[in-house]
């Protein structure tokens, strides 16, 4: 079980297979064990690692009333330790506006970019997909509208493995104790004027290949986000998934892997 210091946080991580680099970031509330699908699927040919963020999996807590590590700093922390060169990032939900930020910030760095489930700006409550407390048991962390209830019903087990694996003592603690994510995220959640031209033009300058995945059902705030910063992104693609909300990146993961692909794809030769 691979463990490295990241900014002063004791993270743990998961590292399979071998070839290009793939670097899979997680949502709020949520670890890197929810991504084993895909890294199953794409440890087959490429190296692929997964990290649980601070507060999150099995890495440490933050101090309760402590400042916080700048999300995108700690991705790019990681990738820089692990030498990692053009690196393909996954991110949903709040690994999404991790790796838009990093992005941002290395406009060319990454082989490619998959951003699901997250866009910009994010300036109303999206309280109805946010990981929780379950109100009666006060233990297992919810998942909110994340899942259509077709899916649920359909997949009992999967989503019952779903909650557990990501209801961890750390990310409990953090729940019971809730940190600012904006505080994690600077600039993201800001509506003042020099924040927001800072976040688009970041944003707009971004040049590696960018895939943005959401569901139909989406949160009203979020679907508005997505396709705003895929209108900022010249040349991304958006890929909106029919019957699937906040997690589609997990409820249809087939269509995710091969959207993935198709913009990966070597061009045909003449």
């Amino acid at each position: 079980m691979p463990w490295i210091d990241l900014l002063g946080n004791d993270i743990h991580y998961t590292d399979t297979g071998a070839g290009e680099p793939i670097v899979l970031v997680h949502g709020l509330g949520s670890t890197a064990a929810c991504w084993e699908p895909f890294i199953a699927e794409l440890s087959a040919t490429n190296r692929v690692l997964a990290y649980d963020s601070y507060d999150h999996g099995f890495s440490s807590n933050s101090q309760r009333d402590g400042k916080l590590v700048d999300r995108a700093d700690e991705l790019e922390e990681f990738i820089s330790r692990l030498g990692l060169e053009r690196p393909i990032v996954f991110g949903q939900s709040m690994g999404s506006m991790t790796t838009l930020r990093w992005a941002s910030r290395n406009p060319t760095r990454a082989r490619a970019l998959v951003a699901c489930g997250m866009g910009w700006p994010l300036l109303a409550p999206t309280n109805d997909v946010a990981s929780s407390l379950d109100p009666e048991e006060r233990i297992w962390l919810g998942v909110g509208a994340s899942f259509t209830q077709d899916w649920i019903d359909a997949n009992p087990l999967e989503f019952a493995r779903y909650i557990r694996i990501r209801s961890t003592a750390a990310a409990i603690e953090a729940a019971r104790h809730p940190r600012a994510i904006a505080e994690s995220q600077p600039g993201f959640f800001s509506d003042k004027p020099e924040d927001m031209a800072e976040v688009e033009a970041g944003l707009r300058g971004i040049a590696s290949p960018v895939l943005f995945f959401a569901g139909d059902q989406e949160s009203p705030a979020i679907f508005a986000a997505v396709k705003n910063a895929h209108s900022l992104i010249e040349g991304s693609r958006l890929v909106v998934v029919e019957g699937a909300a906040h997690n589609a990146y997990y409820q249809e993961r087939d269509l995710l892997l091969e959207s993935f692909r198709e913009m990966t794809a070597p061009a045909p030769t003449a």
